[in-house]
């Protein structure tokens, strides 16, 4: 039989890991009844091939109205309240 290791949460729910998995980085993870799999995960996986999907055709209008709001290239603000922002545009 395998061994059973058991996790127990912290007093705010959090598990901490074995040492062997805390240098992971991320996590698959399988929730099967009342148990969690993980899985360490060395690369992210590709997205699954959807070249069999139809292509949406996009109203003309509504093609026009994005090429116009993606060719701005403005520099973004960075601002805690609109009128930090508002401020720092006049500057």
């Amino acid at each position: 039989m395998a061994e059973v290791n058991i996790l127990k949460t912290d007093s705010r729910g959090r598990i901490t890991l074995p040492s062997p998995f805390r240098n992971e980085p991320l996590f698959e993870y399988m929730v099967e009844g009342d148990q969690i799999i993980l899985y360490p995960v060395r690369t992210v996986r590709k997205y699954p091939d959807m070249s069999d999907i139809p292509a949406e055709e996009l109203a003309p209008e509504w093609i026009r109205r994005e090429e116009e709001v993606n060719k701005d290239t403005r520099r973004g603000i960075s601002a805690y309240t609109p009128t930090q922002a508002i401020k720092r545009i006049k500057k």
